[in-house]
């Protein structure tokens, strides 16, 4: 059958009753106005604010909580731009790096009072607060999801073509896989990555370099740069044999080319989070019906898997903010009833992965058409990926980074990447020049790390 999101929202999503945190008294409000949400493409930040304006209706009438969509890259520009307007949105959804540096920066409310509310014993197994964003004792972050990119195959395609089973596979397998489809497949890229100059990129590479057993920052040493290494360029040259068996575009790609070339079957593998079958699902079922998600293949030498997962969150601004009371109320609300958090999760399924055991466990979650048609996948991007955790807002979960922000900022990896694909830079001199840049950047912003 053909899944369609507005049957996810509205029917088969989340016919389960109310948890019982969800039971809580909430003061009634007496303001007004409109409060302004952030969220990034897609529906489950308009999922989340449905829930707070439920909350609005029994206990503040006069409030509206209103989404404003902002891309992936642009929340700290505008943020920056409206609290120099003095008008900053009331609450974000936010990507991880960009969450370490503004509550770095002490632009964010605690939130150790919500969290204690919300229950700090719920989180599933394998993950901590602390990796949505704490900062010196703090909770700043509160957990909206979290989404990690895999290693996306059709299936069909391998099996066809005699290849083994992407689970087994390491880097030379992955590479030996790609080739292979590339020469038999002369109309189907084997694999495909984003290379353009945008996150997408740093993403990408950033698991990459973390499999390698590289890092950009040496948390446990004052951030001191460790990117000009064997491992960066290790992992600099597996994207730079990988590229030739990519799209053509490839070097131009950002986060949604990389989606279109693998539902509209222009590659038989990519990294991408779950978006990829959500789309699929809707747009060709042959692609999606054919497209299983594995961790990623295992470095020959370290053995690591690691993925680049965002363990995204909602923070709420400190300056300017005059519903900061009513916004937290609202925030605890949502987050302790299972209703609304299984229709989160099914909005963008399997992208946006539970985050608490009362929900991963609830048999309303699987009451969803993917955990009968994509069992496997789905238990891949929601559980067994967590061990394989690891982004650049906590390298190899050795502790928060509030310089990722600033490195995202300026795609610092992205250009490094470039300066191996573009201008045809061996590796271990573009890792030395991604080292500068990012050396640069931690003596920028050493108030932050003191």
């Amino acid at each position: 059958m053909t899944i369609r999101r507005r049957e996810v929202l509205t029917g088969t999503a989340a016919t389960g009753l109310l948890g019982p945190l969800a039971s809580r008294s909430f003061a009634q409000a007496s303001k007004s106005g409109t409060v302004r949400v952030w969220g990034e493409p897609g529906p489950y930040g308009g999922v989340a604010v449905a829930a707070m304006n439920e909350w609005a209706q029994k206990n503040a009438p006069a409030l509206k909580f209103e989404i404003e969509t902002i891309p992936w890259d642009g929340v700290y520009v505008k943020l920056m731009t409206d609290l120099a307007a003095r008008r900053p949105p009331a609450l974000i959804s936010v990507e991880s790096p960009l969450a370490m540096q503004l509550m770095a920066e002490e632009l964010l409310v605690p939130l150790d009072d919500v969290a204690d509310k919300v229950g700090r014993d719920r989180l599933v197994p394998g993950v901590k607060w602390d990796f949505w964003g704490a900062w010196r004792g703090k909770q700043y972050v509160i957990p909206a999801h979290h989404q990690p990119h895999l290693l996306l195959v059709r299936t069909d395609i391998t099996r066809e073509l005699g290849l083994s089973d992407p689970d087994t596979w390491t880097w030379a397998d992955l590479a030996n896989a790609a080739r292979t489809i590339s020469q038999k497949k002369p109309d189907m890229a084997g694999i495909c990555l984003a290379l353009g100059r945008n996150l997408c990129t740093d993403y990408h590479f950033a698991a990459l370099l973390h499999q390698a057993g590289g890092r950009m920052f040496a948390q446990e040493n004052k951030f001191e740069v460790v990117f000009d290494s064997v491992e960066t360029a290790e992992a600099l040259e597996f994207v730079r044999e990988l590229h030739q068996f990519m799209p053509k575009g490839a070097v131009e790609y950002s986060f949604l080319q990389v989606v279109d070339a693998h539902v509209t079957g222009r590659t038989a593998m990519s990294f991408y989070w779950g978006r990829t079958l959500g789309r699929a699902a809707e747009e060709a079922k042959p692609v999606f019906e054919a497209t299983e998600a594995f961790n990623h293949a295992r470095h020959p030498k370290t053995g690591r898997r690691s993925n680049w997962n965002d363990f995204q969150g909602w923070i709420i601004p400190a300056q300017n903010n005059p519903y900061i009371d009513e916004v937290k109320q609202a925030l605890t609300y949502q987050q302790t009833s299972k209703e609304w958090l299984v229709k989160y999760c099914h909005s963008l399924m399997p992208n946006v992965a539970p985050v608490y055991k009362d929900v991963a466990d609830s048999a309303e979650l699987k009451n969803h058409p993917f955990y009968s048609s994509k069992p496997r996948t789905v238990d891949t991007y929601f559980k067994t990926s967590l061990e394989h955790s690891s982004s650049t807002a906590n390298e190899m979960l050795k502790g928060v980074n509030p310089l990722a922000g600033f490195v995202h900022g300026r795609s610092v990896l992205a250009q490094t990447v470039q300066k191996v694909v573009i201008d045809k830079l061996a590796p271990r001199e573009a890792a030395k020049w991604g080292a500068r840049e990012l050396d640069t950047i931690r003596k920028e912003n050493m108030r932050l790390i003191g």
